[in-house]
């Protein structure tokens, strides 16, 4: 390699003579032992290349000079395990809008002129809100008029203090009357007569243009020795109008007799409601879509 390759001066690479008392020898021995760069130990460099070429390190190529270097991690890597500092904390303070000459209040007239303008309802969205109502009200009568139930119009016989009386009397009175939406579930009372009893009830939901009779059955247990006590159970059209009435009366046969309870000729009359049909509004305007 040549001193023009290297990028040093001829005059730096000529060996320089030997101080006093040194021995020539030696330093061409210690030049010897040195074949090339990589027989330089990194630690000695910069004294070995004073001895060989009387000056410093600065002037080796870039990849030699680097080996008599020696590396120092950099502070800001941490180390494995290293926790981190502590974050600092800070004190925190509430401040009110007061303590900073603001109101605590926002305060908003609002003029006639504002309260006669109402904001703009998009028309898809008007008749999007029409169709549902007017599904919800469809809806709504559908459900109203399935669901339809009786009421007596009439006191229980069998809570009067004069009902064992009225039965002694008349051989048979309704003794109570249970109403489940169009279901009628009743009791009846009767005097033992006789064995062969057959008791029964007729009722109508027209005005008696058509007249049923229900059979009754016999109440185990329910003889006193001298009265008997049958049940009875009867439905009334789930399409029946609203508003009108179901009658009843009841009738008591024993060989050679037939004895009648119809409410001293006003029959058992039960009145045909529906829930809340009357208060539905069927207009979008009077709805519950409001925008306020």
């Amino acid at each position: 390699m040549s001193a023009d390759n290297c990028g040093i001066d001829e005059d730096q690479c000529k060996p320089k003579p030997c101080k006093a008392g040194q021995n020539p020898a030696e330093t061409n021995h210690e030049r010897n032992d040195i074949n090339s760069f990589d027989d330089i130990d990194p630690k000695k460099a910069e004294e070995t290349a004073r001895k060989l070429f009387g000056h410093s390190t600065k002037y080796l190529l870039p990849e030699h000079a680097e080996r008599g270097k020696t590396h120092q991690r950099s502070k800001s890597l941490k180390e494995v395990g290293e926790k981190p500092p502590p974050s600092p904390t800070r004190r925190k303070s509430v401040r009110f809008a007061d303590a900073l000459g603001l109101e605590l209040t926002d305060v908003k007239v609002i003029t006639n002129a504002e309260r006669e303008l109402p904001p703009e309802i998009p028309a898809q969205v008007l008749q999007s809100l029409r169709r549902s109502h007017e599904e919800l009200t469809e809806a709504t009568k559908q459900f109203i008029e399935k669901h339809r139930y009786l009421t007596p119009l009439f006191n229980q016989p069998g809570s009067a203090r004069e009902f064992l009386g009225k039965v002694f009397t008349q051989a048979v009175c309704l003794e109570s009357a249970v109403v489940s939406d169009m279901t009628i579930l009743g009791t009846i009372r009767v005097r033992n007569l006789h064995f062969e009893k057959k008791v029964g009830v007729r009722w109508t939901y027209n005005d008696w243009k058509l007249c049923f009779d229900a059979p009754t059955e016999y109440v185990h247990g329910s003889s006193d020795g001298t009265t008997d006590k049958f049940s009875f159970t009867i439905t009334a059209p789930n399409n029946m109008e609203v508003g009108g009435k179901v009658e009843l009366c009841v009738r008591f046969e024993i060989p050679g007799n037939t004895f009648w309870d119809n409410n001293e000729g006003h029959n058992y009359v039960f009145e045909c409601f529906s829930q809340g049909y009357s208060t539905l509004s069927t207009s979008p305007d009077d709805s519950f879509w409001r925008f306020t």
